[in-house]
């Protein structure tokens, strides 16, 4: 039973389980900004709607079956991302600025008739030894480094980021989230199906890339350097 009078401990208890109702309730306030739109192939895509944007933040969540190392090698290999990246026409390092940070061209296919759409981004990468997590972040900037290209749109604005999150040795769960400005005009249609079929597509081609890669030995000695930094082999499979 709880003290009937107004004790220190019944004081604490009382501060205590307000605290935790206004912290339920704000993170409840958070989650229903999102919608989940899709559950296929093992991919959570769910979208939250910006007043007044062409396309709304999407966010596509994955437990891949691969090494978190095996996923952050294929994601680390910049110019071959037109290899598993939806739609993505270009991707080129620009400049290096540290091991994980770097200013990169991104183009990406878009149907006819609409233009393709392109974006000067920077990267940073986090790694957490003990947490044995990553987080890959992206945003763009202007940059003299790549001009305007014609007939293809520069996109204002894009950021978002990438998660990684060891489950086990050889399971992770993957987060990618895009926030983004397309510029110029787009159909509703392909808005839509933007929200949807990018992150799935390109979780899954991410997933199916670092299991062949993996299976290759692409990227054997970045593995086997970052396993080990991470203690990766001691986590069950």
């Amino acid at each position: 039973m709880f003290p009937t009078r107004s004790t220190p401990t019944r004081r604490r208890f009382i501060l205590t389980t307000a605290m935790l109702l206004v912290a339920l309730t704000c993170a409840t306030a958070m989650a229903a900004g999102w919608e989940e739109v899709s559950d296929d192939d093992g991919v959570v895509v769910s979208m939250k709607a910006v007043e007044g944007r062409d396309l709304p933040i999407f966010r596509g969540v994955a437990v891949i079956d691969s090494s978190m190392i095996d996923i952050m090698a294929v994601l680390n290999d910049t110019e071959k991302a037109t290899e598993w990246m939806a739609n993505c026409a270009e991707s080129k390092i620009l400049k290096r600025l540290g091991d994980f940070e770097r200013i990169v061209y991104n183009r990406t296919d878009s149907p006819w008739p609409v233009s393709d759409r392109d974006v000067v981004i920077q990267s940073k990468t986090d790694i957490n030894v003990e947490k044995r997590t990553i987080h890959v972040k992206f945003w763009s900037i202007k940059s003299p480094l790549k001009g305007e290209v014609e007939d293809v749109v520069r996109m204002p604005r894009l950021k978002g980021h990438y998660k990684f999150k060891a489950l086990s040795r050889t399971r992770t769960r993957v987060e990618y989230q895009v926030d983004a400005d397309p510029g110029g005009s787009l159909p509703d249609w392909l808005a839509e199906s933007a929200t949807e079929d990018l992150p799935r597509k390109t979780l899954l081609g991410l997933a199916e890339r670092a299991k062949k890669t993996s299976k290759d030995g692409t990227y054997k000695e970045f593995v086997a350097k970052w396993t080990e930094r991470l203690a990766l082999d001691k986590l069950e499979k």
